[in-house]
């Protein structure tokens, strides 16, 4: 729900409710002026954005390859960046270029988090559950973290046509940050719950209940960062 926001709807935002730009304005008007303006504020942003997301990968890769951090309290404050981006978006940015560009960049931290995190938490569920002498199915557990994500674009798409019955696309789309920032903050505290410890630690009397409570937490987190 919340990659979907910014991924689909960021380009709208910074024209209609950012720069209160019209496509359909004729030329050379201060309307499609503020229009092409948004476009361009929003292609620096999307710089901006490409640019974090590779530095924050290689920084996460770093924490997890060298076990500094549990996935669980890297991806947890990766979705909670993002939770706090989505609510400056909705109530604090107003008509900020500056301001809105720096809230997409921070916005791409959860999408960092979500592509690494939740399928190697499978993995390492999965490697658990073997040492156990469980049968498990990794195939199919990474397919429904798949249409976790797309239940979320789905879930987002849905509600802002919704919303747009009673608003201009312009008040619309702040409500569906506002909506991204509570799907965030909840991904992220279900993400703090997730049992993360490694396969080769004693596991517990009722571990085979947590595994599942973990793996259905990780699809909720998919699910509300997608």
């Amino acid at each position: 729900i919340g990659n979907t926001a910014w991924n689909i709807y960021g380009g709208q935002w910074f024209t209609s409710s950012v720069f209160q730009g019209d496509q359909n304005a004729p030329e050379g008007s201060a309307a499609k002026i503020a229009y092409s303006e948004g476009n361009a504020a929003f292609s620096h942003g999307g710089q901006a954005r490409s640019v974090l997301q590779l530095i924050s990968a290689l920084a996460i890769i770093t924490l997890l390859l060298r076990q500094w951090l549990r996935p669980r309290l890297v991806y947890a404050p990766c979705i909670f960046v993002g939770a706090i981006a989505s609510l400056l978006a909705a109530v604090a940015v107003g008509h900020s270029g500056g301001f809105a560009m720096l809230c997409m960049t921070l916005s791409v931290m959860p999408e960092t988090g979500s592509f690494a995190i939740p399928f190697g938490l499978v993995a390492t569920l999965n490697k658990r559950a073997e040492e156990e002498g469980k049968t498990v199915s990794t195939a199919l557990q990474m397919a429904l973290l798949n249409c976790c994500v797309t239940v979320g674009q789905q879930v987002c798409t849905t509600i802002l046509a919704a919303i747009e019955g009673s608003l201009s696309l312009e008040k619309a789309l702040p409500c569906v940050f506002i909506l991204a920032a509570v799907a965030q903050t909840i991904a992220g505290s279900g993400a703090l719950c997730l049992d993360d410890s490694p396969p080769g630690e004693a596991p517990s009397a009722d571990s085979g209940m947590e595994a599942d409570e973990t793996m259905e937490a990780a699809s909720t987190a998919v699910e509300a960062c997608a």
